[in-house]
């Protein structure tokens, strides 16, 4: 239950033209949120983003639809509420995130931005409600998702969830690598990769994208959407193509944030047929995050996972030098892909919950 004797509202949040307008000081409390929530999440992990950072995602909204709200307790912005889904033709389905300063935890704020957001997302059409909570790494397991791969702990958060009638439906594994000393056994992972990888080479560039890979990116990245694990979690496929890659690639170079990206080319047809993306805001200390990873199914079965991710580390070891670690997820029944993850030398940090309800 809220608190008693304590005035909320949840306001509509105003993206503003530039994080310096007169109308961005909403703005400006809602990234502040962002960046408390994840500390208390990720830790050392966490990156303070700057407001100008985070505006061109919402600015950009071509593909992806963006809402969000300010939770205020009195005065004080104290949480958000953020909704975004997917604009492909006959998508029921949306994301809802809400998040509250652990300092007004446990008077009822989130599950009043929760109630709101829901109402929210019914009025919009959407039908398929989405969230996911972070959990970390070591704490008693207790539940185990519908895929039937891993577990989270029985915590706040999925007491919260629980409450409002979602499901477990898939579990994340986010892992990192120490960059800061010798990868035992990589040397041996990379020979093996390339050895089973004889009718495919290793290429690799930073954004944009050269003009040649650009149809083959874009067709890799829609089949993000059908060919990686989702359990029972309903999926778009999304539609993808090179002006959906070049608007990405924009709102990556207007946050400051550089991309490289590693991809296996089967020769007898030239065409691109596996990829892994790595990106970073080039800050000191801060993790390098590994984005999406995929094989095309029909070629599953030479390693190109172990070669688009080997070759792809040691080109980011000399662009990304300040990276100390490489952050990936996982779904835990991509075996697979784990496999690779654990004999390069990544480690659980923490977990995340996919939750879905249908209304």
């Amino acid at each position: 239950m809220r608190e008693t004797g304590v005035t909320v509202a949840i306001t509509p949040m105003i993206v503003p033209e530039a994080p310096d307008a007169a109308n961005a000081a909403g703005f400006r409390a809602m990234v502040g949120v962002r960046n408390r929530v994840s500390s208390a999440l990720f830790g050392a992990d966490a990156l303070d983003a700057t407001a100008e950072q985070v505006l061109p995602t919402w600015t950009e909204q071509t593909d992806m639809a963006l809402h969000g709200w300010l939770v205020r307790a009195e005065d004080e912005v104290v949480g958000r509420a953020v909704v975004d889904f997917p604009r492909e033709v006959g998508s029921r389905r949306a994301t809802i995130r809400v998040e509250v300063v652990r300092e007004a935890w446990g008077r009822g704020f989130g599950s009043e931005a929760m109630a709101f957001a829901e109402d929210r997302v019914r009025q919009l059409g959407r039908s398929v409600l989405q969230a996911m909570t972070v959990h970390p790494a070591g704490a008693e397991p207790s539940l185990v998702p519908r895929s039937g791969a891993g577990t989270v702990p029985e915590d706040r958060f999925s007491r919260f969830m629980l409450s409002f009638g979602y499901t477990l439906e898939q579990v994340y594994r986010i892992s990192a690598l120490d960059l800061t000393r010798p990868i035992d056994g990589f040397d041996a992972l990379l020979a093996g990769a390339r050895e089973a990888s004889g009718d495919y080479r290793y290429v690799s560039w930073t954004s944009p994208t050269p003009d040649e890979w650009l149809d083959d990116y874009a067709w890799l990245k829609s089949r993000m959407s059908t060919d990686a694990p989702t359990a029972d979690m309903e999926m778009d496929e999304e539609a993808w193509d090179g002006g959906r890659v070049r608007r990405l690639e924009e709102v990556f170079a207007r946050s400051g944030r550089s991309r490289l990206v590693g991809a296996a080319q089967h020769v007898p047809s030239g065409r691109l047929v596996a990829f892994t993306e790595l990106s970073s805001f080039r800050v000191p200390g801060k993790p390098i995050d590994q984005d999406d990873t995929l094989v095309l199914k029909e070629h599953r079965g030479h390693r190109l996972g172990a070669l688009v991710k080997c070759e792809t580390l040691i080109r980011a070891r000399e662009l990304f030098p300040e990276g100390e670690r490489i952050l990936t997820g996982n779904a835990e029944e991509n075996r697979p892909m784990l496999a690779i993850n654990e004999a390069m030398g990544f480690a659980p940090t923490r977990y995340i919950a996919d939750w879905q309800k249908t209304v």
